[in-house]
């Protein structure tokens, strides 16, 4: 029997459809990816702010910023432990000019260039930029100036997680004031914050880096100053040319290291989502490199569940991002691809409609609890005379938001009933007038005016079956991976206790087969574990299939429980 597309699974549910994110205008999200592969591309040596003139480090026009980041209980842009101690959060910038192909981890997300924000009237990061190293730095405590500053002289132990310990620093090497010994002329917005040790420690070439750092150069080597062209132009050039190098891992293939100062001295890293450009990830790789600060061991991850969890995060907070794919075996030109499958909330507009009704309209991927399923739901901010006429041009509000959406697959595919997207929103509308954010779904079926409302506008018909009587997902951490996983809970009914192993699987799959969660680790695995519950514990109130789970023979799933 086919299966559905993979979809990944949701890591929070949103709220009901009376509630939801504000969400701020979305950029076109192939205009986004052009954008930035444009920036990848287009080898800039001289950024400058256009109303002062000042010059600006390389990552102001060009190239591309980014970090890579883990999933967990916190969010992308926050502020790890180590990154609060020294001040400063870690990037990697990279450009057609780099060889760059290996990054820290396989997802991340893209900080919009501070030139491309100006141009798209969005929130600009005029500070913040302090000092950029040709290769990964061992950035800890241990340096100064938010970690630009060198190593301790004799602190020559290989990088280790002791590093994020707060340590005893070479003050002497720093600067009273490190930007006045490291300055850009004429100064900019942000010259009273960058600074690069390269200028302390006399190297203020690419032929004197490679004199002075021929060994030990995670520890060893200076930064360069993240607003003097010519420094950037020198990490360039060092990077692809370190010269003779006794580190295997000083090549041109790896990341650099770019500092940017914490905006708060806490965990809290919010005022850094409305510069998040994109979410990343990187298809072909699963390496996830030890760092300062880890509390346990690097596991391999693939990266696109990871971005699509930032993308709902964000999402959830307001802004719609696109998830952008970075593969390194492409040509330059399309490094960044967009592909739709890759999206669980949808971002940018499609065509040039004129909007007067609607601010914005997204998709967000959910787990409904009346359907026991992941489910699309429409997130509606109206505008102001959105809310202003919602009453008297209903009609014109509805037809607005179709041009706008209503050739998207999630609504012309799964609209389960003609005119129920409709019938949601004018229930909406008449119940809940104060609600300035609606929520609509197209698997909602069309029932009475009365009924629409007596369910709160989220009307919802259960698919009836005489051998399960009930069955819904939901999520759990694999205690062993850590990794989530989606479980299905079947209540079998006392005819499909005693009905035929392929008669209940045959039931389970019409009901459930096609859900997006339905992701087998092996083709059959359902099917087996189904058959081991029903056979070895019949009369257990509920079942716990799992499609993850490999597939076996009937006598190993035994052995195991049924959780091969």
């Amino acid at each position: 029997m086919p299966r559905p597309p993979l979809v990944l699974a949701l890591l929070f549910n949103l709220p009901s459809a009376h509630a939801g994110p504000t969400i701020t205008d979305a950029l076109d999200p192939q205009q986004t990816t052009d954008r930035i592969n444009r920036n990848y591309t287009h080898v800039v040596d001289a950024c400058a702010e256009p109303d002062t003139g000042a010059p600006r480090g390389h990552y102001y026009c060009s190239g591309v910023t980014l970090r890579m980041v883990d999933d967990g209980t916190f969010n992308p842009w926050d502020y790890s432990p180590t990154a609060q101690k020294i001040g400063a959060s870690s990037y990697s910038w990279i450009r057609k000019d780099l060889s760059t192909s290996k990054l820290v981890r396989p997802a991340g997300f893209i900080l919009r260039t501070p030139m491309d924000a100006r141009a798209l009237d969005r929130p600009v990061m005029e500070t913040g930029a302090l000092c950029i190293f040709s290769f990964d730095g061992c950035t800890s405590p241990k340096r100064g100036w938010y970690g630009c500053g060198m190593y301790p002289s004799g602190d020559t132990a290989a990088c280790s997680a002791q590093d994020a310990a707060p340590g005893v620093r070479d003050d002497s090497r720093v600067p009273a004031s490190p930007p006045a010994q490291s300055a850009t002329l004429p100064a900019n917005r942000n010259s009273a914050l960058a600074f690069g040790s390269c200028d302390t420690e006399q190297v203020d070439s690419a032929d004197a880096w490679r004199k002075r750092f021929a060994g030990g150069v995670q520890k060893g080597q200076c930064s360069w100053n993240a607003e003097q062209p010519t420094d950037w132009q020198a990490m360039v050039q060092t990077h692809q040319n370190p010269g003779s190098q006794r580190e295997a891992w000083i090549t041109p293939d790896q990341f650099n290291e770019f500092l940017i100062r914490t905006a708060s001295d806490t965990a809290d890293g919010s005022a850094n989502m409305k510069y998040i450009d994109a979410f990343i990830y990187n298809p072909n790789t699963t390496f996830v490199a030890s760092t300062i600060g880890d509390t346990k061991p690097a596991t391999p991850t693939n990266g696109l569940p990871v971005a699509q969890s930032f993308q709902r995060k964000l999402f959830a907070q307001g802004y719609a991002v696109p998830v952008l794919r970075l593969d390194f075996n492409q040509p330059p030109q399309y490094r960044f691809s967009y592909l739709a499958e890759d999206q669980v909330v949808s971002v940018g507009v499609n065509g040039a409609i004129e909007l007067r009704y609607i601010q914005a309209a997204n998709w967000a991927l959910r787990l409904d609890p009346g359907s026991g399923r992941q489910e699309w739901t429409l997130v509606v901010v109206p505008s102001t005379l959105g809310k202003q006429k919602q009453a008297s041009d209903q009609q014109a509000i509805y037809d607005e938001l179709f041009r706008l959406r209503g050739n998207d697959p999630q609504w012309r595919d799964h609209e389960s009933s003609i005119g129920s997207m409709r019938q949601q929103l004018a229930c909406l509308i008449g119940n809940y007038p104060a609600k300035t954010v609606w929520n609509i779904e197209p698997f909602r079926p069309k029932v009475s005016d009365a009924e629409a409302t007596k369910a709160g506008c989220n009307p919802y018909t259960p698919a009836s079956s005489a051998l399960i009587a009930s069955s819904s997902w939901s999520q759990f951490t694999d205690t062993a991976t850590g990794d989530r996983r989606w479980g299905l809970r079947v209540i079998p009914s006392s005819a499909g206790r005693s009905a035929s192993n392929e008669a209940l699987y045959q039931e389970l799959f019409r009901l459930r087969g096609n859900d997006l969660e339905w992701q087998e680790g092996g083709e059959g695995s359902m099917r087996v574990q189904l058959a081991c519950l029903q056979n070895n514990y019949r009369t257990k109130a509920d079942w716990n299939l799992e499609p993850y789970r490999r597939v076996v023979s009937d006598a190993q799933a035994k052995a195991l429980g049924c959780n091969p």
